[in-house]
C-alpha cells in the first residue's frame, strides 16, 4: 500500500502513472543501478570474465582429451589412428607417409580436392588406393587421401567405420567392430597426435 512507502520529495500522489507506488520503486531502483554503473564498479564483471576464461581453457583441454585414438599397424609399424566421425574419408598425413615409407604408393590427386569435403581446411596432395592397415585381428585394404600436414597421424573416416560396423563405446573406452563376431579395440590414452612410436 502507498502509506508504507517512504515518499520523500513527493508532495502529492494524484492519479498520474508516474506517481504510482510501483513506478516510484522502479525509478529508484533504476537510479541506484545507474549510479553504480557510472561509478565504474561492476562487481560481477571480473567474476564473469574469470569464469569465461576458465570455460575456454577447459574446452581446449577437453578437445584434446576427447580425441579417440586406437592402435593399429601400417607398413609393419605401430601407428595410432584417430577415429574421425567428422570426415567421410580415411586420411593420412604426408609426414606419416614419409615415416612409414609409403611414398611409392601415393598417386597424384587430379584436382579432386574441391569434391572432397574435408575438415580443418586440409589440402589433398595425393591418394593411396590400397592402404593396408591391421586393426586388432582384422586386416583392412582401404583407400586414403594423403593430406599436406606435418602431423604424423592417420585417421579412419566414417566410410571405413560404417563398413566395419563399428560402435564407439565411450563408457568402456573401446571401438567395437563387427556385428556378429565382435572385436573390441581399446582406446589409446591421448597425449598428442605427434607421438607415433
Amino acid at each position: 500500500s502507498a502509506d508504507l512507502l517512504p515518499l520523500d520529495g513527493l508532495k502529492k500522489l494524484g492519479s498520474s502513472k508516474d506517481t504510482q507506488p510501483h513506478n516510484i520503486l522502479q525509478r529508484r531502483l533504476m537510479e541506484t543501478n545507474l549510479s553504480k554503473l557510472r561509478s565504474g564498479r561492476v562487481p560481477w564483471a571480473s567474476k564473469t570474465n574469470k569464469l569465461n576464461q576458465a570455460k575456454s581453457e577447459g574446452l581446449k583441454k577437453s578437445e584434446e582429451d576427447d580425441m579417440i585414438l586406437v592402435s593399429c599397424q601400417c607398413a609393419g609399424k605401430d601407428v595410432k589412428a584417430l577415429v574421425d566421425t567428422g570426415c567421410l574419408y580415411n586420411l593420412i598425413s604426408s609426414a606419416c607417409v614419409d615415416r612409414l615409407g609409403l611414398k611409392e604408393l601415393v598417386k597424384s590427386h587430379k584436382h579432386e580436392g574441391e569434391k572432397l569435403s574435408l575438415p580443418r581446411h586440409l589440402k589433398v596432395v595425393g591418394q593411396i588406393e590400397h592402404l593396408v592397415i591391421t586393426l586388432g585381428s582384422l586386416r583392412l585394404d582401404c583407400p586414403a587421401a594423403v593430406v599436406d600436414d606435418n602431423e604424423k597421424n592417420l585417421s579412419l573416416g566414417l566410410q571405413t567405420l560404417r563398413s566395419l560396423k563399428c560402435i564407439i563405446n565411450l563408457d568402456k573406452h573401446r571401438l567395437i567392430m563387427g556385428k556378429t563376431d565382435k572385436e573390441e579395440i581399446p582406446f589409446v590414452e591421448t597425449v598428442s597426435l605427434n607421438e607415433d612410436k
